[in-house]
């Protein structure tokens, strides 16, 4: 990283007007990117894009940019951004929402920015300590006693692990080219608060510390949401200028996917507990299987009945606490954690198999606190009795001498303080409700696993006070920001409403605002289909006059096409009406949910006659241009689950200041949601196919028209079902 005061003599003499212009240069035809990238033609949307980016970094303010599929986004930020850290020697962070568009910046266009740039521009890319292997926890899972628990799938995932680690570059799980299971991951991955630091054996070859001492010398550093949210959540409570953080010292973000941001907020300025995680933070300490016992306890035990390293009367009386004490209270506390999380499972799921809950009264619905308090009070008197006697038999081992039993004792100090940050947000859930949180428990993925969550019902303050009042600049930018082509919405969900112009660390003036179309021509790429005769969701017979549309649609269009859901029971519930005249016509029928997202894709991508129905996961980050995908159905307008604690929350702080929460914030982000689903059809100008929207309320309500303003002006087709089906094949025909 270059040193900021060396640049600004330059920089003051710089006008912005020179630096649009070098940046113009770059984007011209003839440019440094044209001759270089080969088909290059210009596009004036990411010439304008680049030099708002270029304007915000130079002026010190926040900016809202809308760029339209097509458009370029990543060098329209990379490139003034390089020029940026170049001429002011101040750090970029540039965060994305998703991995892998993280590892698209670093792998692809930051190479060709180099490249084009010509500079001895440093750029990094770090992500969050679970993405990295921990080479100590790897090689001592045999010396704990885990391998006499392992399974032979188990043995084969390490086996292949092993062999991996002669081959990888940076020891991150989307290095993996093997199935390897979350189990395996997650006995084996780097986690923060239990890492050894300067303690590890391993550290000089640490994966983890690698990539974040190269992020230290970096101009640019690629992140991604959650990793980012982690380092600022952390800040929050030491200070924004804390040398105990995830990332170094910065000033500049740009967000990419920023749309996703205030969900990531709200996630990481908030807390949770999850069975899962308490389970495997305690099975780390000793957990059983089949008889067989293994985990740290297991490995000290063995080593003061061995050798001790300490003299052999202080080595008894070690054992004496170690067994008559540490492991009973160890095996209470696993005890009540499975009676309270399973308890509260059952309270989650109650009659209507719901997967959420409040915890604290709310209007409707059950308190769990109220009905678990009894197993609440147990489990929290196991982990303080857990707390105790962990941190009373590391004081007896202060005496225990030599390098294996120095990192011993720094595993177990750091799996204390897990347990005490445990106890500590566990007493934080179950204590006095604040008015300005949201408590809520939860049941996820297929094996219903328990957690319990508490975060801010809003996080445009949090992000005014924690965030934006320490930065110098900060751009947002998505397919997917402007409702009814305005950024009303965006900008009071994320605090950029109440700026206070006035106050020099808050950025200094109100956001700049772009919003820039996409290149592609929808009129002639796309036909927006909208049957008038499905009934609206509500009616019962919606999900038969659904099914029975979807199969005549993929029988016309011979499949190629995305089937995409708001709720898993409708999806399977039609892919299961469909799948056998689908099966009979050729077409082969992929559903979430029966392998991984990413073997779905690529055989759909593989097979021109197939159909993938999804969720909420295919809704947007996909990317499958030509003909493979060729139709887009959206079933329904994604509106939120109005009853999920977080959105019900939302919805009553609305109310109580008298506004109207449907209109404010359930239609905005359903529009959000339903332009990142028509975004799936056109990757490319030569794209060509039909986007067929399966609600009536599009044309039946008021706000059908904001969704409809919202996107794109395609070729449009309104009448019964019967008649679309000619103009649909009529359309794919003519591609």
């Amino acid at each position: 990283m270059k040193s900021g005061e060396s640049k600004k003599a330059g920089l003051e003499k710089l006008k912005l007007g020179d630096l649009e212009s070098r940046i113009g240069e770059v984007f011209m035809p003839g440019g440094a990117i044209s001759q270089r990238l080969e088909g290059y033609e210009e596009r004036p949307g990411q010439l304008l894009m680049a030099k708002t980016v270029a304007r915000a970094l130079w002026e010190g303010r926040a900016a809202l940019i809308e760029a339209g599929t097509g458009t370029g986004k990543s060098l329209a930020y990379l490139v003034p951004a390089s020029f940026w850290t170049s001429l002011a020697g101040e750090r970029v962070i540039v965060s994305t929402n998703t991995i892998n568009l993280q590892e698209q910046l670093i792998n692809k266009d930051v190479p060709f920015l180099q490249s084009v740039m010509d500079t001895d521009l440093q750029v990094a890319v770090i992500k969050g300590w679970s993405n990295y292997l921990c080479l100590y926890r790897f090689q001592t899972l045999g010396q704990h006693g885990q391998a006499s628990l392992w399974s032979r799938r188990e043995e084969e995932e390490l086996a292949a692990l092993a062999e991996w680690l002669t081959r990888c570059k940076t020891g991150s799980r989307s290095e993996v080219d093997f199935p390897l299971s979350e189990e395996t991951w997650w006995e084996i991955c780097a986690e923060s608060d239990v890492c050894l630091r300067a303690r590890c054996p391993y550290i000089k070859d640490c994966f983890y510390f690698r990539e974040r001492k190269q992020a230290f010398e970096a101009d640019i550093i690629i992140v991604n949401h959650h990793l980012l949210f982690a380092d600022l959540a952390v800040r929050q409570v030491m200070g924004f200028d804390t040398k105990r953080s995830v990332l170094p010292p910065y000033r500049y973000i740009i967000l990419d996917e920023a749309h996703h941001v205030e969900d990531v907020a709200t996630e990481h300025f908030g807390v949770s507990l999850s069975k899962a995680g308490i389970s495997r933070l305690l099975g780390r300490l000793q957990r059983i299987r089949q008889g067989r016992t293994a985990g740290l306890l297991q490995h000290i035990q063995a080593l003061l009945e061995n050798a001790p390293g300490m003299p052999e009367s202080r080595a008894q009386a070690a054992l004496v606490e170690l067994t008559g004490e540490v492991i009973p209270e160890l095996q209470r506390s696993q005890t009540a954690c499975s009676i309270f999380f399973d308890r509260a499972a059952d309270l989650i799921k109650g009659k209507r198999d719901e997967r959420t809950a409040p915890l604290w009264p709310t209007p409707g619905g059950i308190q769990l606190w109220q009905v678990l308090f009894e197993e609440a009070q147990a489990f929290l008197a196991g982990l303080k009795g857990l707390e105790r006697v962990l941190r009373s038999f590391r004081d007896r081992l202060s005496t225990a001498e030599g390098e294996k039993w120095e990192i011993l004792k720094a595993e177990l100090g750091a799996l204390e303080n897990r347990v005490s940050q445990t106890r500590g947000v566990f007493e934080f859930m179950s204590g006095e409700s604040p008015s300005d949180y949201v408590y809520w428990g939860e049941l996820s993925g297929k094996r219903s696993e328990p957690s319990l969550h508490a975060a801010p019902i809003e996080v445009a303050d949090v992000l005014r006070q924690g965030v934006y009042r320490h930065l110098n600049a900060v751009v947002l930018t998505s397919a997917t920001l402007a409702i009814d082509r305005r950024f009303d919405h965006i900008r009071r969900r994320l605090g950029l409403d109440e700026i206070d112009i006035t106050d020099d660390k808050c950025l200094g003036q109100p956001p700049l605002e772009e919003l820039i179309t996409s290149p592609f021509d929808y009129r002639r790429q796309v036909l927006l289909c909208i049957p008038t005769d499905i009934a609206e969701p509500k009616y019962g017979h919606y999900g038969n006059d659904l099914a029975e549309y979807v199969k005549d649609v993929l029988l016309a269009t011979s499949g190629r096409a995305f089937v995409l859901f708001t709720s898993y029971r409708l999806l399977r519930e039609v892919y299961q009406y469909c799948r056998e005249p689908l099966t009979e016509a050729g077409i082969d029928a992929l559903c979430q949910g029966t392998a991984a997202r990413s073997l779905l894709l690529e055989q759909f991508r593989r097979d021109t006659r197939s159909v993938l129905f999804g969720t909420s996961s295919f809704w947007e980050g996909v990317d499958v241009p030509g003909e493979a995908l060729s139709c887009v159905i959206l079933t329904k307008l994604p509106f939120q689950v109005p009853d999920h604690p977080v959105v019900a929350s939302r919805i009553r702080r609305l109310e109580e200041t008298g506004r109207n929460p449907f209109v404010e914030y359930m239609v905005p982000q359903a529009v959000i949601r339903f332009k990142q689903g028509f975004g799936r059809l056109i990757r490319r100008t030569s794209d060509h196919g039909v986007i067929v929207v399966c609600d009536s309320r599009l044309l039946g309500k008021s706000y059908g028209e904001i969704f409809l303003r919202s996107i794109p002006e395609c070729s449009t087709i309104m009448k019964p079902r019967r008649e679309t089906l000619g103009s649909i094949v009529q359309w794919l025909a003519g591609s």
